[in-house]
């Protein structure tokens, strides 16, 4: 309820609720812009809510949610509801919640539509009271008295209860006033003194009022103010109470008035929410904004400061104070693709289909509109002059003046080439880059850049330059420029053929650079590299854009789903260790009046920008301004809680608890707790161990229940840990329960004992017994002997049958003792799912799994000269030689007569050409002997082939094709001379769809070849 001031009734008949409900509050406080920039989040029964209906929200004092439904009472901790209905809640009076107040000792009073109930929230027990009309109101006027409204007026006193007689009827509602009681009847208002023996004043009721409910009643320093159903009512200095037109001048009814402690005026009306923050003008809330009706019966202000929205049929809301604001009015076109700042100190806004400037005071001017720039999307910005502007766009380079108000192409050569970079170049020319390459600009001269030449892609995505060096980022890959040297960064990493977002070079020397697929590396100033993705903390998708802040060193970061900060001073020293993440906007987070997802967009340059102290990112959705020096929002320590303990039996495990001893014979046990958070309560991630049995923790993500069964008798410590996700255990606080589980009489040494001593009379009653049916079995036995020695002879006939018929089967070729094709088909298939599942490992290390296909060259005219048994002794030779030359990790498949297949597993990808060219020339130096003495020398010839295939998307590819690549190579080997090695080499422009129809794959090679985007590179031993 609001906060009582005094007594003041200077309002007119018609006054409106601004004045009527603003009281005095702290004058430091930093109003709130707008009712939409709360961000909000909304709770319904699919989520675990009881009832949609909530009638009533409090809170306990260890910060646990407390809601009253139309079907039980909920307590909430930000992500679960625990239901307490009159099923499993002994003392509870009735389902149906209509009120609910923490006292100022902490416990909470529950009215019902059947009474009054109330209970420890430390410990969950509840009592029931001797009130059995529906309670419409509570409140508390001492330190140990509350006052009840029901069929009568009841105090409750240490525990007493009594009617207070002043008032013999029905009451609707009640509200303290400084040393009184309002007292709401059906037919009055009464003004009671504090002990409630002495009527003050009296006031009939309009019959209009008297007819229908009064919801609430309200004392600010105007008055008394009351809610009902057919409107909002004052109280006037003449001792009327007269009704009083809502902001919007209509009449509807209001159900809930409230003033929060950050001077924000609330009033729930029927499908209407209107909210004013002090000195500012009434905003209203509809079903538009809210994405559903608003029609609230409760609003509640939590310790935290949130503000709780307890709605008739919609579940409960959550709206908190937002960090965000988002500009939409305005805006000639809300889907905003770029931004960027004049040399007038003014925000560039371009629209989808507008380009905008944003002065200082807040007005918007449209330099050009959607008949002039059309359906264009402005990647990059840049004042070549001060009133002359350039700006990328997908038809090429636009200039607009000011001053002429004219837009003109400043290069006609660019018209068609899409243009991503525009960028200052320190010797006051400036950079251009498209789709098509580097350019650079100076004195109305255009330059294609040499550097082409060295680009693996052409297509420039970012480019920074700064007065030692150029870096610029492609398609496939970043590169460096300095000292007339080109460098491509991140060789052996998955920099090294990344496609490239975003670039920042810091003044120390570092380098951030974020990439579509491998998240963000990062180069230190001594020249070690980080990489931060989802395994180490990045929280969302691929950044897009960075923007350094030079005053409080870090980093802001958007993402197509969010914004968060990276600190640089808390930089891990590898890239193992997690990285501290201050998420700053996340995809969970809604604001009214927008969904979810709200930011960011684009990618490069222009996308982040600061400018009057704030931080500008354009979105789907308009612009989103945050504060510069906005505080960690991950400042606030966590503290997990145990809340419960079960066994056969439950134990309330109660605030402060730090022993809890079991019964004798419980041994399984499950463990409840939680952590209260109600902004990000998804983000949570928790972690357990039982110190005395768990060697390790368990990290359990947002599961809150910890199971364990048979436990041995002993002392054993619950540590609890919560943390946000992306942010390391370091500073997480930790909540200890000792659990002692007793020892049962079974498990003492007593009774081991025992059982020791009657087995060992057990033994030598069996080994007599043993010792007495020896000698008949050992006769028996010699009888058996002959008769199963023949059918022993019988089984291995049989036997030696089977064996025949499993040689067949089996996966190793009878002549060498190789895998065999069978082999290599079941196998190869498990060992590529194991590369995909570990592909960003693998690929981070450089390896791949290579395919070599082997053919000895005319060994048909070994057979015909020496004959087969010779061709089998030189088979079984070469086979020795191919698996000395693989690893343990390999594999080698006699694939047919004289062809081989070799599979190496996990292989470093640029080993893969050494390795075949080394294995060709220790084949051809090799002298094999023939079983009858002579020496001969073989040659081979040899194709290989990578899984995946160094292509774009080739881990799409199936294996399959690689393994048919490798036999194309080898027979390209045999056509041109043999005794020598072959690869397919792609072009990078190739992508992985041209290999989409795998069955055809020897006519798409042989028009690649044609095309030229395909080559065979062939060579012997000497190309090493």
């Amino acid at each position: 309820m609001l906060l009582a001031v005094g007594l003041l009734f200077s309002l007119v008949a018609k006054a409106e609720p601004q004045d009527v409900l603003l009281a005095q509050v702290s004058s430091n406080t930093k109003p709130l812009q707008s009712v939409y920039d709360f961000d909000i989040r909304h709770w319904t029964s699919n989520d675990g809510l009881s009832s949609n209906s909530v009638r009533s929200v409090a809170q306990d004092d260890m910060g646990y949610l407390w809601l009253g439904t139309l079907y039980g009472l909920n307590r909430f901790d930000g992500l679960q509801f625990e239901h307490f209905t009159t099923d499993n809640t002994r003392h509870l009076a009735s389902n149906s919640i209509t009120r609910l107040l923490r006292d100022n000792n902490g416990y909470i009073w529950v009215g019902t539509k059947a009474g009054l109930s109330g209970f420890n929230p430390a410990t969950l027990k509840f009592e029931r009271y001797p009130i059995v009309s529906e309670v419409t109101a509570i409140i508390a006027v001492a330190e140990n008295e509350v006052w009840v409204a029901a069929d009568n007026l009841f105090r409750i006193r240490a525990g007493k209860i009594s009617r207070i007689e002043a008032v013999r009827s029905q009451v609707n509602q009640l509200e303290r006033a400084g040393e009184g009681i309002w007292v709401s009847t059906a037919e009055h208002i009464v003004l009671l003194n504090a002990d409630g023996s002495q009527q003050l004043q009296m006031y009939p009721l309009p019959l209009e009022l008297a007819q229908t409910p009064v919801y609430d009643l309200t004392v600010t320093e105007a008055g008394l103010h009351l809610a009902s159903e057919s409107g909002f009512y004052h109280l006037t200095a003449d001792s009327e109470i007269k009704k009083c037109d809502l902001p919007d001048g209509e009449h509807s009814p209001v159900y809930k008035l409230f003033k929060d402690s950050q001077q924000g005026s609330w009033i729930s009306t029927y499908r209407k929410l209107f909210y004013r923050q002090h000195q500012q003008h009434w905003q209203k809330v509809t079903s538009a904004e809210l994405g559903s009706t608003p029609w609230f019966s409760d609003i509640f202000e939590d310790a935290q400061h949130n503000i709780w929205l307890a709605s008739y049929s919609d579940g409960i809301y959550r709206a908190t104070a937002g960090h965000i604001r988002r500009i939409v009015n305005g805006l000639a076109d809300p889907v905003v693709r770029s931004v960027g700042v004049s040399p007038d100190n003014e925000l560039v806004i371009a629209g989808q289909s507008a380009l905008q400037i944003l002065n200082s005071d807040g007005e918007f001017t449209t330099l050009l509109d959607a008949d002039i720039l059309g359906n264009q999307t402005i990647n990059d910005l840049f004042w070549p002059e001060p009133h002359v502007l350039w700006f990328g766009v997908d038809s090429g380079l636009l200039q607009y003046n000011r001053q002429s108000r004219e837009l003109s192409v400043p290069f006609p050569s660019l018209q068609g080439n899409a243009i991503k970079v525009v960028q200052p170049a320190v010797d006051g020319g400036v950079w251009l880059g498209g789709v098509r390459g580097l350019y650079y600009a100076a004195s109305n001269q255009l330059t294609f850049s040499p550097l082409n030449e060295h680009f693996e892609s052409r297509n420039i995505t970012v480019l920074q330059q700064t007065p030692e060096q150029l870096f610029i980022g492609t398609t496939r890959g970043l590169y460096q420029h300095d000292q007339n040297k080109l460098q491509r960064l991140g060789v052996g990493s998955p920099l090294y053929n990344s496609f490239i977002l975003a670039l920042l070079h810091l003044p120390d020397g570092s380098l951030l650079v974020s990439t579509i697929d491998d998240g963000i590396f990062i180069r230190r100033h001594d020249n070690k590299w980080l990489q931060l993705h989802s395994a180490n903390g990045m929280p969302h998708g691929p950044a897009v854009g960075f923007s350094y802040d030079d005053e409080q060193q870090l980093v802001w970061v958007s993402s197509h789903k969010g914004i968060f900060r990276l600190l640089l001073a808390n930089l891990p020293q590898d890239s193992t260790q997690p990285f501290v993440i201050d998420e700053v906007l996340t995809p969970f987070d809604r604001q009214l009046g927008s969904g979810p997802n709200r930011c960011c967009n684009g990618a490069g340059h222009a996308k982040i920008v600061r400018w009057q102290d704030e931080y500008w990112f354009p979105t789907l959705n308009g612009l989103i301004a945050v504060q510069a020096d906005l505080k960690r929002l991950t400042a606030q320590v966590l503290k997990p809680q145990i809340k419960q303990v079960n066994t056969t039996q439950l134990y309330q495990v109660v605030p402060g608890q730090q022993r809890l001893v079991l019964e004798m014979n419980e041994r399984n046990v499950t463990l409840l707790y939680s952590a209260l958070e109600f902004i990000k309560p998804d983000a949570l991630q928790f972690r357990y161990r039982l110190e005395g049995f768990d060697s390790h923790w368990h990290d359990v993500g947002e599961r809150r229940e910890a199971v364990y069964t048979n436990l041995p008798p002993g002392n054993y410590i619950f540590q609890l840990q919560v943390s946000q996700s992306g942010h390391g255990w370091r500073s997480a606080d930790l909540t200890e329960l000792t659990l002692v589980v007793p020892e049962r009489f079974d498990e003492t040494l007593l009774y081991r004992t025992l059982w020791l001593l009657l087995l060992l009379c057990c033994l030598y009653g069996v080994l007599w017994l043993l010792r007495r049916n020896t000698l008949h079995k050992q006769l028996e036995l010699e009888r058996l002997v002959k008769q199963r020695t023949q059918e022993l002879e019988n089984s291995n006939v049989r036997l030696n049958e089977l064996n025949d018929q499993l040689s067949q089967l089996t996966h190793k070729d009878n002549l060498t003792g190789l895998r065999n094709r069978r082999f290599m088909f079941e196998q190869l298939p498990k060992d590529i799912e194991h590369f995909q599942r570990n592909r960003e490992s693998m690929q981070a290390q450089g390896k791949c799994i290579a395919l070599l296909h082997v053919d000895l060259d005319n060994f048909k005219q070994v057979n015909d000269q020496y004959g087969n048994s010779a061709g089998d002794s030189l088979i079984q030779q070469v086979s020795g030689l191919l698996i000395r030359e693989t690893r343990g990790s390999d594999y080698v498949v006699r694939f047919s007569g004289a062809a081989f297949v070799l599979v190496l597993r996990d292989i470093q990808t640029d080993l893969v050409r050494q390795f075949s060219y080394r294995l060709n020339e220790q084949i051809g130096k090799a002298a094999f002997t023939l079983p009858d003495g002579q020496v001969v020398r073989l040659t081979c010839s040899i194709g290989y082939a990578r899984y995946p295939l160094p292509l774009l998307g080739g881990q799409l590819i199936n294996w399959e094709v690689s393994l048919q690549l490798a036999e194309l190579a080898l027979y390209h080997v045999k056509h041109h001379g043999k005794n020598a090695v072959a690869t397919l080499a792609f072009d990078s422009q190739l992508d992985a769809f041209e290999f989409e129809d795998s069955a055809h794959i020897e006519a798409q090679i042989e028009k690649l070849l044609a095309e030229g985007l395909v080559w065979f590179e062939q060579g012997d031993s000497q190309a090493l």
